[in-house]
């Protein structure tokens, strides 16, 4: 029989400027179908903890309390279809549907598309369709921008140096390019990205981000990310709490500094 699991996470947020919230909640639902198959769905709940700062008490005190029986109102669904060991054109390969919900912007159940496979000669291979306002695959934490179908390959760097990793990615609609090279050597962790971007014509430019982190510190995980803009941010991270400080033109900004806690509970 498949199993089913069911799961509520969070994350509480305070921030330099005095503002304290719980910037997510989510529910997520999955269970197994099509044997070996999972289908995943996650929602927000329509009641979220906060703390109100106008009133200086939590939004489910006093007359409040009524509101937790508005958790049942689910909104803002996305559901995802995953099957592994399909036969693709002679390959055997790993599937995922996924579509997000619409957003504010106009786009309207944005759906996308995977497909793993690890090819002779060449490695591991991805390839991504996705559309307009999607998020789930979009690998950048945030909804995409435009249509884009992305192939993407693993660098074999290992076989220069055992603690080298390295991927390259290509967009076959806007014609950009990510390259990610990673050393891992005990406590140290270094990844370099950049992104080659088609700025009309024969025209190209490249934008490198870096990112450093070091962990040898009894469970104390501490970064730096830089980019070549200026700008970037420091954190510190214990369990599931992260110090995230901004850095902007090289400055320190101690306003837009925020302390995250993320949390999760299985039913």
């Amino acid at each position: 029989m498949d199993k089913a699991s069911l799961r509520l996470s969070g994350r509480v947020a305070a921030h330099g400027n005095g503002r304290i919230g719980n910037e997510k909640f989510t529910l997520t639902a999955s269970t197994g179908f099509a044997n070996g198959g999972t289908v995943t769905l996650r929602a927000t709940p329509g009641f979220s903890p906060a703390y109100d700062e106008g009133e200086k008490k939590l939004n489910f005190q006093g007359d409040s309390i009524s509101n937790v029986a508005d958790i049942g109102n689910l909104r803002d669904i996305d559901v995802q279809f995953s099957k592994g060991g399909v036969e693709l054109a002679g390959q055997t390969c790993d599937v995922t549907v996924a579509r997000d919900h619409s957003d504010d912007d106009g786009h309207n159940n944005p759906t996308g598309v995977q497909i793993k496979s690890n090819v002779d000669k060449v490695g591991d291979v991805t390839i991504t369709a996705i559309q307009a306002g999607h998020k789930t695959l979009n690998n950048e934490d945030a909804r995409s921008d435009n249509n884009a179908v992305r192939i993407a390959a693993d660098i074999p760097l290992s076989d220069v140096n055992a603690d080298l990793t390295g991927s390259v990615d290509y967009d076959l609609v806007s014609k950009n390019a990510n390259v990610r090279i990673g050393y891992h050597k005990d406590d140290i962790t270094v990844k370099l990205r950049t992104l080659i971007k088609q700025d009309g014509g024969d025209k190209r430019t490249a934008e490198s981000t870096i990112n450093l982190d070091y962990s040898g510190l009894e469970g104390i995980g501490v970064g730096v990310e830089v980019k070549d803009n200026k700008e970037g941010h420091l954190q510190v991270t214990k369990d599931d709490f992260k110090l995230k400080v901004p850095i902007k033109d090289n400055k320190v900004e101690t306003n837009d500094a925020s302390i995250t806690y993320n949390w999760a509970i299985d039913m």
